[in-house]
């Protein structure tokens, strides 16, 4: 099961690296900027989460393979012929990004679950998803702070929603199943309605600013 965990950790320490990357280099930052921001949106949700359950220092300071393949995946993706082709075409561009964020949110989301779950015991499944959501989502917003854009949280095609819908799937196959296929559909779920909800661009209501003028 560790090694289960391992391998899923490190496909989803790559997704939100390149997509850490892809908003630095959108911003036009420079080879610094693209590494912070890729290693940033790969280890953010993961130190929020180990801070709030009380682990000090987060555990990723201590894994140092983790931060090493998001710095690695932040500077292939900053290689000139890489570059080239994620900006191909706007579509590239956002397909590759939509990829990336989803597959990120997915796996993080459960991570933490997972994580949360073996640090708390038999805690209710609310405490569960809240600390599943944080993980999935926490390096997407300091990205976007960082980036100097609205959280992507805030704005637009349910991101936080469907991590908190993949984590709250993850308590209830957990209960009856097993930790491997509990992080299989909770993932599943999470990818599932993040790519549904940008290619149909589905968003919760919004106030317009218009109104407050």
């Amino acid at each position: 099961m560790d090694l289960w965990i391992t391998a899923l950790q490190l496909i989803g320490t790559v997704s939100f690296a390149v997509s850490g990357a892809m908003t630095a280099m959108r911003k036009g930052m420079d080879l610094l900027g693209v590494v912070v921001l890729g290693l940033v949106t790969a280890v953010g949700g993961g130190i929020l989460r180990d801070v709030l359950l009380g682990r000090t220092p987060p555990a990723i300071f201590s894994d140092p393979l983790t931060a090493a393949l998001a710095v690695g995946a932040s500077v292939l993706v900053f290689i000139p012929a890489v570059r080239r082709l994620l900006s191909r075409t706007p579509r590239v561009y956002e397909v590759t990004m939509r990829w990336a964020d989803s597959l990120g949110l997915g796996i993080f989301t459960v991570i933490g679950a997972q994580a949360a779950c073996a640090a708390l015991g038999h805690a209710d499944w609310l405490t569960i998803a809240f600390f599943g959501t944080i993980t999935g989502v926490g390096g997407g917003v300091l990205r976007d702070v960082l980036a100097g854009d609205l959280p992507y949280i805030f704005r637009k095609h349910i991101y936080a929603l469907a991590s908190l819908a993949g984590a709250l799937v993850w308590v209830g196959v957990h209960r009856f199943w097993n930790d491997a296929a509990a992080m299989l559909i909770g993932g599943s779920v999470v990818v599932v309605i993040r790519l549904l909800a940008a290619h149909y661009r589905w968003s919760l209501p919004k106030a317009d600013p218009k109104e407050f003028e």
